[in-house]
Protein backbone atom coordinates (compact mmCIF):
# COMPACT_ATOMS: atom_id res chain seq x y z
CA UNK A 1 0.00 0.00 0.00
CA UNK A 2 2.38 2.76 1.38
CA UNK A 3 4.51 1.62 -2.00
CA UNK A 4 1.31 2.13 -4.63
CA UNK A 5 1.13 6.18 -2.80
CA UNK A 6 4.42 6.64 -3.31
CA UNK A 7 3.57 5.81 -6.98
CA UNK A 8 0.55 7.89 -7.18
CA UNK A 9 2.24 10.53 -5.47
CA UNK A 10 5.03 10.46 -8.00
CA UNK A 11 2.59 10.77 -10.56
CA UNK A 12 0.73 13.36 -9.69
CA UNK A 13 3.91 15.34 -8.71
CA UNK A 14 4.65 14.88 -12.53
CA UNK A 15 1.90 15.38 -13.72
CA UNK A 16 1.40 18.95 -12.12
CA UNK A 17 4.95 20.16 -12.89
CA UNK A 18 4.68 19.27 -16.52
CA UNK A 19 1.30 21.00 -16.31
CA UNK A 20 3.09 24.30 -14.47
CA UNK A 21 6.33 24.25 -16.63
CA UNK A 22 3.81 24.25 -19.78
CA UNK A 23 2.23 27.30 -19.90
CA UNK A 24 5.21 28.72 -22.19
CA UNK A 25 5.19 28.27 -25.69
CA UNK A 26 7.78 30.09 -27.68
CA UNK A 27 8.31 30.87 -31.45
CA UNK A 28 11.60 31.91 -32.85
CA UNK A 29 13.08 32.50 -36.59
CA UNK A 30 16.58 32.12 -37.25
CA UNK A 31 19.46 32.19 -39.90
CA UNK A 32 22.36 30.07 -40.10
CA UNK A 33 25.54 29.76 -42.24
CA UNK A 34 28.01 27.20 -41.85
CA UNK A 35 30.87 24.26 -42.99
CA UNK A 36 30.41 20.71 -43.51
CA UNK A 37 33.02 17.98 -44.39
CA UNK A 38 30.54 15.41 -46.37
CA UNK A 39 32.22 11.99 -46.92
CA UNK A 40 30.73 9.83 -49.88
CA UNK A 41 30.52 6.10 -50.87
CA UNK A 42 29.13 3.72 -52.96
CA UNK A 43 29.07 0.41 -53.44
CA UNK A 44 32.53 -1.13 -55.46
CA UNK A 45 33.66 2.56 -55.26
CA UNK A 46 35.81 4.25 -53.09
CA UNK A 47 34.98 6.66 -50.04
CA UNK A 48 35.96 10.24 -50.63
CA UNK A 49 35.80 13.71 -48.81
CA UNK A 50 34.06 16.70 -50.13
CA UNK A 51 33.95 20.63 -48.30
CA UNK A 52 30.48 21.82 -47.52
CA UNK A 53 28.98 24.88 -47.37
CA UNK A 54 25.39 25.95 -46.56
CA UNK A 55 23.17 28.49 -45.94
CA UNK A 56 19.43 28.48 -43.96
CA UNK A 57 16.66 30.38 -42.73
CA UNK A 58 14.40 28.36 -40.17
CA UNK A 59 10.51 28.75 -38.34
CA UNK A 60 10.46 26.94 -34.60
CA UNK A 61 8.28 26.27 -32.09
CA UNK A 62 9.51 25.72 -28.40
CA UNK A 63 7.67 24.06 -25.36
CA UNK A 64 9.56 24.01 -22.12
CA UNK A 65 9.79 19.63 -22.88
CA UNK A 66 11.42 20.15 -25.70
CA UNK A 67 11.04 21.72 -29.84
CA UNK A 68 7.89 20.13 -31.27
CA UNK A 69 8.35 21.69 -34.28
CA UNK A 70 11.30 23.11 -36.57
CA UNK A 71 10.60 23.97 -40.74
CA UNK A 72 14.53 24.69 -42.30
CA UNK A 73 14.67 26.16 -45.53
CA UNK A 74 18.04 26.31 -47.10
CA UNK A 75 20.73 26.00 -50.05
CA UNK A 76 23.44 23.53 -50.04
CA UNK A 77 26.53 23.21 -51.65
CA UNK A 78 28.81 20.23 -52.12
CA UNK A 79 32.41 20.57 -53.58
CA UNK A 80 33.76 17.81 -56.08
CA UNK A 81 35.52 15.23 -54.04
CA UNK A 82 39.28 14.37 -53.67
CA UNK A 83 40.41 11.86 -56.67
CA UNK A 84 41.64 8.59 -55.63
CA UNK A 85 44.40 6.82 -56.67
CA UNK A 86 42.77 5.59 -59.25
CA UNK A 87 41.32 8.55 -60.83
CA UNK A 88 37.60 8.26 -59.67
CA UNK A 89 35.88 10.94 -57.86
CA UNK A 90 32.38 12.52 -57.01
CA UNK A 91 31.09 15.13 -58.59
CA UNK A 92 29.97 18.87 -57.06
CA UNK A 93 26.37 19.70 -56.58
CA UNK A 94 24.72 22.04 -54.84
CA UNK A 95 20.34 22.78 -54.64
CA UNK A 96 17.94 23.95 -52.22
CA UNK A 97 16.82 22.11 -49.16
CA UNK A 98 13.94 21.45 -47.06
CA UNK A 99 14.18 20.06 -43.94
CA UNK A 100 11.42 19.21 -40.40
CA UNK A 101 12.91 18.60 -37.47
CA UNK A 102 12.25 18.00 -33.91
CA UNK A 103 13.81 17.39 -30.65
CA UNK A 104 14.25 17.60 -26.56
CA UNK A 105 15.38 20.64 -24.59
CA UNK A 106 18.63 18.97 -22.64
CA UNK A 107 19.32 21.94 -20.23
CA UNK A 108 19.12 25.36 -19.18
CA UNK A 109 21.38 27.02 -17.37
CA UNK A 110 23.00 30.64 -16.53
CA UNK A 111 25.73 32.05 -17.66
CA UNK A 112 25.62 34.57 -15.22
CA UNK A 113 25.71 38.10 -16.83
CA UNK A 114 25.92 36.94 -20.40
CA UNK A 115 22.62 35.28 -20.52
CA UNK A 116 21.30 31.92 -20.63
CA UNK A 117 22.13 28.72 -22.52
CA UNK A 118 19.47 26.42 -23.58
CA UNK A 119 21.39 22.59 -24.49
CA UNK A 120 18.69 21.01 -27.50
CA UNK A 121 18.99 17.77 -29.31
CA UNK A 122 17.25 17.58 -32.60
CA UNK A 123 16.31 14.83 -35.19
CA UNK A 124 14.52 14.51 -38.54
CA UNK A 125 14.35 13.98 -42.10
CA UNK A 126 15.20 16.48 -44.83
CA UNK A 127 14.49 16.55 -48.65
CA UNK A 128 16.94 18.29 -51.25
CA UNK A 129 16.51 19.16 -55.22
CA UNK A 130 20.09 19.86 -56.52
CA UNK A 131 22.01 19.69 -59.92
CA UNK A 132 25.36 18.81 -60.68
CA UNK A 133 27.96 21.25 -61.27
CA UNK A 134 27.81 22.77 -65.27
CA UNK A 135 25.65 19.90 -65.87
CA UNK A 136 21.70 19.46 -67.07
CA UNK A 137 21.47 16.81 -64.56
CA UNK A 138 18.83 17.40 -61.79
CA UNK A 139 17.86 15.17 -58.62
CA UNK A 140 16.24 15.07 -55.59
CA UNK A 141 17.40 12.80 -52.29
CA UNK A 142 16.28 12.48 -48.78
CA UNK A 143 18.05 12.66 -45.96
CA UNK A 144 18.34 12.05 -41.98
CA UNK A 145 19.76 14.59 -39.76
CA UNK A 146 20.71 14.99 -36.11
CA UNK A 147 21.56 17.91 -34.55
CA UNK A 148 23.16 19.14 -31.01
CA UNK A 149 22.59 22.68 -30.87
CA UNK A 150 23.22 25.39 -28.18
CA UNK A 151 21.41 28.75 -28.05
CA UNK A 152 22.15 32.17 -25.47
CA UNK A 153 19.61 34.45 -24.71
CA UNK A 154 21.33 37.70 -24.09
CA UNK A 155 20.39 39.08 -20.64
CA UNK A 156 21.17 42.66 -22.13
CA UNK A 157 18.24 42.37 -24.67
CA UNK A 158 16.01 40.72 -22.75
CA UNK A 159 16.55 43.63 -20.22
CA UNK A 160 14.79 45.39 -22.90
CA UNK A 161 12.35 42.64 -23.52
CA UNK A 162 13.95 41.25 -26.63
CA UNK A 163 14.65 37.39 -26.62
CA UNK A 164 17.55 36.98 -29.01
CA UNK A 165 20.68 35.69 -29.44
CA UNK A 166 23.73 33.55 -30.82
CA UNK A 167 23.40 29.16 -31.72
CA UNK A 168 26.19 27.31 -32.82
CA UNK A 169 25.16 23.43 -34.09
CA UNK A 170 26.94 20.59 -34.89
CA UNK A 171 24.76 19.12 -37.28
CA UNK A 172 25.28 15.40 -39.09
CA UNK A 173 23.72 14.44 -41.94
CA UNK A 174 22.80 11.14 -43.95
CA UNK A 175 22.15 11.56 -47.40
CA UNK A 176 20.99 8.56 -49.82
CA UNK A 177 22.20 9.67 -53.49
CA UNK A 178 20.73 6.72 -55.61
CA UNK A 179 23.19 4.49 -54.72
CA UNK A 180 25.84 6.45 -53.06
CA UNK A 181 25.60 7.32 -49.62
CA UNK A 182 26.94 10.76 -48.19
CA UNK A 183 27.78 11.40 -44.55
CA UNK A 184 28.42 15.21 -43.55
CA UNK A 185 29.14 16.12 -39.56
CA UNK A 186 28.96 20.15 -39.77
CA UNK A 187 29.13 23.27 -37.67
CA UNK A 188 26.96 26.34 -37.83
CA UNK A 189 26.61 29.62 -36.52
CA UNK A 190 23.41 31.69 -36.23
CA UNK A 191 21.73 33.95 -34.55
CA UNK A 192 17.78 33.37 -33.00
CA UNK A 193 15.50 35.93 -32.15
CA UNK A 194 11.67 35.28 -30.39
CA UNK A 195 9.07 36.23 -32.44
CA UNK A 196 6.09 35.88 -29.48
CA UNK A 197 5.54 33.70 -26.51
CA UNK A 198 2.12 32.25 -25.74
CA UNK A 199 0.89 30.38 -22.46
Amino acid sequence: MPRRACVVALILFTLSFAGAQASIHEFYVDALVGGALPVSWASESPTLSHLGFDALAAFEYDAPFGVPLRIELGYLGVSASRISSSGELYRAWQGGRVALLSGYIIDQFSLGQLGQARISLLAGGALTAADYTDTALAFAYPSIVLEPRIALILRGARAKGIVTGPSLSLPIELMFRAGTYSLAPGLSLGWRYRLGAIL
